[in-house]
């Protein structure tokens, strides 16, 4: 901890937990991610996670965590079961606050309603759904492995699961499309599936 820097009262202590496979690398990621090849090692992954933990968890200096976010890559390739000895972990050498807000990014190419119903009773409680568009043409000129009907199956699976979700990244501009055509083809199918939150990016 920085001798020079004090305050009066600590600020709230978040986690980022950084899962890097996905199901194949987006040519615009720019995210240390890595493209799967066969099976995932993430129980031993997420030893290796809980390892550095404990080396660092002192600088959380008794704080409790009040917002997880698992990020990645694509943190719903992992099994219910990592997930859960990863937050069971967290609880066994840290303090998570009793209504912390546990995030899991998801692709909606990758998702069923039985793998969201297990990481909510692992813990999670959203789900952040990388859509990026409603467009097919813009999915596959931005390389997307999932098409519309995709994107809003994941949002029905979500609730379906009891989760709460939010839609990522609804308004990237891809293969020198102007932004006022992103904008109108990711604002109509955000109103029919009536997202709780929308991170619209630029």
């Amino acid at each position: 901890m920085d001798a020079g820097l004090q305050f009066d009262t600590l600020p709230p202590l978040s986690l980022y937990v950084h899962l890097p496979w996905c199901v194949r690398k987006c040519p615009y990621c720019d995210f240390n991610s890595y493209e799967a090849r066969g099976a995932l090692p993430d129980l031993e992954y997420v030893d290796a996670l809980l390892r550095d933990l404990q080396s660092e968890i002192e600088l959380a200096q008794g704080r409790a965590i009040e917002t997880i976010y698992f990020g990645g890559g694509t943190p719903s390739l992992f099994s219910a079961a990592a997930i859960a000895r990863l937050l069971e972990g967290l609880k066994s050498a840290a303090t998570i606050a009793p209504d912390a807000r546990i995030t899991l990014e998801a692709n909606p190419g990758a998702v069923d309603v039985a793998r969201f119903a297990a990481f909510r009773e692992a813990g999670v409680n959203r789900l952040s759904i990388g859509i990026q568009s409603f467009r097919n043409e813009k999915l596959h000129a931005l390389g997307r492995v999932h098409d519309s009907a995709q994107a809003e199956a994941a949002v029905a699976a979500a609730r379906a699961a009891g989760l709460r979700e939010r839609q990522r990244g609804l308004d990237v501009r891809a293969a020198g499309r102007r932004r006022r055509r992103g904008r109108c083809g990711s604002r109509a199918a955000p109103s029919r599936s009536s997202p709780e939150h929308v991170s619209d990016t630029s």
